[in-house]
């Protein structure tokens, strides 16, 4: 603590040069000033006292035939001496720091936790409704009203608390617990959606009508849910389920124009602008352009308490183009026709194993024509409910 309250007080270290060093040691005592750290070296006296006690050093220096100076400052107290004239820089700070002070009574973050069902949209829509939006007053929000009203009109919330944070509002909520329908499963035929040749089948329930090996056409019957029971008399009914992988047959075409256009990009360009509660200020003269541009926009602002108010810097990336068009070649229109078939392949085929394929690509004078068979692996089996007439 005496430390502490040395800095803040500020003190030197200083140095008695050219006099009788016992004699200014005792008159020091005498006159009461707390000199301490005292070091003799080489006839000279270093010591340690507080800064307003140090003027009183001279007339002791001398009176005994010596004079002191100062070797180093320590403390807060000094720095701020510097800057004694500055009145602009201390009435500045001391408006900051009215200004951030008035700030965090407000509501600048939002943040819910808690909800699955209920969106985050529509829970900042409610809360916007009933006064507690970003820039809203905490003294004039009615958390606990709030928390009441939210449980009324969300069926979904079974418990909701609204937590002041500094400067943002964290909204906790429980939402209730649906209970599982159990609803019994359908009675159902497994039957082909596509034409194919079986090569494995798994049949998980039903009586299994159409096996490896069998050539079957969309609509045909794979897996039975009415079948005869060796234990039960009369029909009996199940929900048919199973797998039937078979070698199927797939084929699609398309068109891909001789004359391509593209974006030509020119020198990207930053724009900057400060942002103060919402409030945009440009830091640019000649405006960005809209028209042939792509624009990416990020916004970098303050944290006060890890929580981010309205007050920072938005940065714009223009990057301006022209479109061109290009007549391609035949083999630039080979090449490209048959990354566009591969391309649809990849993204229409995905979940299929393909086995072989042929992709035919006829050149015309405007454009390629492109025809692709190919030959796949699967999943034909189809459930398809049995409507039961009751008598």
């Amino acid at each position: 603590m005496v430390n502490l309250a040395r800095w803040i007080l500020g003190y030197v270290k200083f140095v008695f040069i050219g006099g009788f060093n016992d004699g200014f040691v005792n008159m020091c005592y005498e006159e009461k000033i707390n000199v301490h750290s005292l070091k003799e070296n080489g006839g000279e006296l270093c010591g340690e006292c507080l800064a307003r006690e140090y003027i009183r050093l001279h007339s002791i220096a001398r009176k005994n035939g010596g004079r002191i100076k100062i070797i180093k400052k320590y403390g807060f107290i000094f720095p701020l001496l510097k800057l004694k004239n500055r009145w602009g820089l201390f009435c500045g700070a001391i408006i900051f720091i009215c200004l951030i002070s008035f700030l965090s009574g407000f509501i600048w973050n939002i943040e819910i936790v808690g909800n699955e069902r209920i969106s985050d949209a529509q829970i900042l829509s409610f809360l916007e409704q009933n006064g507690l939006q970003r820039g809203a007053s905490w003294k004039k929000a009615d958390k606990d009203k709030i928390e009441n009203l939210l449980l009324a009109s969300f069926d979904d919330c079974a418990w909701a608390h609204i937590n002041e944070m500094g400067t943002t509002a964290k909204i906790e909520l429980n939402e209730t617990v649906i209970k599982p329908e159990v609803t019994p499963k359908a009675i159902t035929n497994v039957k082909a959606k596509k034409d194919g040749l079986i090569v494995k089948t798994s049949v998980t329930s039903g009586w299994q009508v159409a096996r490896a090996g069998d050539s079957v056409t969309k609509g045909d019957l794979l897996i039975s849910g009415i079948y005869d029971s060796e234990k039960k008399k009369g029909n009996q009914f199940a929900h048919a389920s199973g797998e039937y992988i078979a070698r199927v047959k797939e084929d699609f075409s398309l068109t891909v124009a001789r004359n391509q256009s593209y974006k030509l990009y020119r020198k990207e360009r930053v724009f900057k602008k400060i942002s103060f509660f919402g409030l945009e200020i440009p830091l640019y003269i000649i405006p960005y352009e809209k028209k042939n541009t792509e624009l990416e926009k990020s916004c970098d602002y303050l944290k006060l308490n890890s929580n981010e108010i309205p007050v920072g810097i938005i940065t714009i990336s223009e990057r301006r183009y022209t479109i061109n068009t290009k007549t391609l070649s035949d083999a630039e229109l080979q090449r490209l026709a048959d990354k566009e078939a591969e391309k649809k392949i990849s993204e229409d085929y995905s979940e299929y194993e393909i086995i072989s394929k042929k992709i035919n690509i006829e050149l015309n004078s405007e454009d390629a024509s492109v025809a692709v068979k190919m030959e796949c692996l699967e999943d034909i089996g189809e459930e398809v409910p049995i409507k039961i007439k009751n008598k």
